[in-house]
C-alpha cells in the first residue's frame, strides 16, 4: 500500500457519482531515490496504484485491477514541483463485482494523467 507513505490523503472531495481525493505526494519516499536519482518522477505504475487505493477506500471493498482500457500520461509529475494533487473519479460504473472508472489526476491547472480501468470488487473476502 502507498496510502500514508508515499502519499497522504488531504480532502476528500464527496460527491455520490464522482467522488474526488486532494492528495500530498511524499517527495522524501525511498521510490524517488530509484526513479530517478537526482531527477525524480512519479512513477506511472504508483499512479495506478494511487487510483486504485482512492477506489477500493470509496467503495468501502478491497479491489483489484483486471482490465487498463486506457491510461495517458500527459505530464511528468516531479514530486520537486509539485507535490500536491487532486484524484478526479469522472465515471464510476458497477456491476455486480465488476467496477468500471475513469479518473483524472491534476494540480488545478496541469492535468498529468488520464486513466480508464475496471476492477473486480472483492467482497466480504469470499473470492480470495
Amino acid at each position: 500500500m502507498l496510502l500514508n507513505k508515499f502519499f497522504h490523503i488531504t480532502a476528500k472531495m464527496p460527491a455520490p457519482d464522482t467522488p474526488g481525493f486532494a492528495i500530498r505526494l511524499n517527495p522524501e519516499h525511498e521510490i524517488y531515490n530509484a526513479h530517478f536519482p537526482g531527477h525524480p518522477v512519479t512513477p506511472g505504475v504508483c499512479q495506478i496504484q494511487i487510483v486504485t487505493e482512492l477506489l477500493a477506500l470509496h467503495l468501502g471493498e478491497e479491489v483489484r485491477l483486471t482490465d487498463v482500457k486506457n491510461v495517458k500520461f500527459m505530464a511528468v509529475v516531479s514530486p520537486r514541483e509539485t507535490t500536491d494533487l487532486s484524484v478526479q473519479f469522472t465515471k464510476i460504473a458497477t456491476n455486480g463485482d465488476t467496477c468500471k472508472i475513469t479518473a483524472i489526476l491534476d494540480d488545478g491547472g496541469q492535468i498529468f494523467s488520464k486513466m480508464s480501468m475496471t476492477y473486480h470488487v472483492v467482497r466480504n473476502h469470499s473470492d480470495l
